[in-house]
């Protein structure tokens, strides 16, 4: 059931607290083990915050929630003598729209969580908390993490038995938007212990995924040259689940410390240049990242960094100016299928061949922009720049009909841009000096396309 703690003490004036306070675990600790039903001198403790998971607004009223995060609870039980991590998703509310949230939630269909209660409202704060497995668009995680109702749930075909003793990782959490959870079947009558991958979203979209992990597991079969995947088991439209075996490999990026780094970048050219021709389709309803898309985005991301830095606004309309002044040859190019969130850590290199992951964002888009987003986030790993380099000459030798220098440095921009904003937006440590050397970053990427590409 929700409860509302009935001794929150009120701030100074009855002001909101700074955004800042809910991303201090440090600060954020005895507020909340004050403030938590279960939680005071007897009963359950807080011993440390993890704080994760943040994502903040720079809406100025349109947002009802500025800020949302996770927090990583690590709890003591003093009367029952237990301990353990409790993860909290937290949504800040703007002063006075928490409880009327609270509200709108069918609270029957809360489970309880291992520690405290299954959703908590902090007036005082103007935060409602979401104690996992609870969470707000993903109301069958909590029969994904109970191993009682996870095993009913595996996929015919999967090693699992009724019966089986079942363990339950939760790997990543990304509040109402997906979850990836680690299943591990324990050994039995001679049978070895077997690890079994589910990910599972807010929509319906694990069967085209699905669809496309045996689209290319189908392919790696047949071809050796092909790119690999972790065999899909199957997905399931209740839990709205994509299960898959273990995946073989080691990721790329520590691959990459080998001699043999630049032959790897031709490999995930020849793996990239198989997925934007491979003919599958985007979930439907998927935004195209056509050039409109992406020019709506500039302006938004504009708008959103003016608001954060206003000192920067010249500097942010001169590198909005020069991309719509280039955006016409983009615009001639026809869409086609792409990634949709292309970097270093969606592969892994297993006996020289690449292993794919997450076909979550396939879109209808220009192939350069998957490049675009590898090669920046190649050099964000302070990857050699002659890795991108490589990279690139390879896509342009395989897949000379799809390639073009122009988009390519368009797209570099645009990706160039977004990076800016995100620093912010996830609340990392020292965001603001990492923005302004995103946004130099930006105007360099900026400078490169208008010296080699006049508009």
């Amino acid at each position: 059931m929700a409860r509302q703690h009935d001794h929150a003490p009120a701030l100074a004036g009855g002001s909101a607290p700074p955004l800042d306070l809910y991303s201090d675990g440090a600060a954020m600790l005895p507020l909340l083990q004050a403030q938590l039903p279960g939680f005071g001198e007897v009963g359950l403790r807080i011993t440390g915050i993890r704080v994760h998971a943040a994502r903040r607004s720079t809406s100025v009223a349109r947002n009802p929630i500025p800020l949302s995060l996770c927090y990583d609870l690590e709890v003591s039980d003093t009367q029952q003598g237990r301990s353990g991590t409790q993860t909290c998703f937290a949504q800040v509310y703007r002063p006075g729209l928490a409880e009327a949230a609270q509200g709108r939630v069918n609270t029957r269909q809360l489970v309880r969580p291992a520690f405290g209660e299954p959703l908590v409202l902090l007036p005082a704060l103007n935060l409602l908390l979401w104690a996992l497995p609870n969470d707000p668009d993903m109301p069958h995680l909590p029969a994904l993490l109970d191993p009682a109702l996870a095993l009913q749930a595996l996929p015919p075909g999967c090693g699992a038995e009724p019966g089986d003793e079942l363990g339950v990782e939760l790997l990543r959490y990304a509040p109402q938007r997906r979850a990836t959870l680690r299943y591990t079947v324990a050994a039995r009558a001679g049978r070895p212990e077997r690890a079994i991958y589910a990910k599972t979203f807010f929509d319906q979209r694990a069967r085209d995924i699905h669809r496309r992990f045996e689209h290319f597991w189908q392919l790696s079969q047949r071809d050796p040259l092909a790119p690999l995947v972790a065999e899909p088991l199957g997905h399931d439209a209740a839990t709205r689940s994509v299960w898959q075996a273990s995946a073989l490999g080691l990721p790329l990026l520590q691959a990459l410390a080998s001699p043999q780094a630049p032959q790897l970048m031709e490999r995930v050219a020849q793996a990239l240049v198989l997925l934007h021709e491979s003919g599958l389709q985007p979930t439907a309803g998927a935004a195209p990242h056509s050039v409109p898309h992406w020019l709506a985005e500039v302006s938004r991301r504009r708008n959103k960094l003016d608001r954060i830095k206003p000192e920067l606004a010249e500097r942010t309309a001169r590198i909005a100016a020069t991309l719509t002044a280039h955006a016409a040859r983009p615009a001639q190019r026809p869409l086609s299928l792409i990634h949709g969130d292309c970097h270093p850590d969606q592969m892994w290199v297993h006996e020289g061949r690449i292993v794919l992951f997450d076909f979550d964002e396939f879109t209808l888009g220009d192939p350069m922009e998957d490049l675009a987003s590898f090669v920046l986030k190649l050099e964000q790993a302070e990857q050699p720049e002659a890795l991108g380099r490589a990279l690139v000459r390879a896509y342009a030798a395989a897949a000379p009909r799809r390639f073009d220098a122009q988009a390519l440095a368009w797209h570099l921009a645009i990706q160039s841009l977004l990076q800016v904003s995100r620093t912010f937006i996830y609340q990392r440590p020292g965001w603001a000096e990492e923005l302004d050397s995103r946004l130099a970053a930006a105007e360099t990427r900026i400078l490169a396309l208008q010296l080699s590409h006049p508009a």
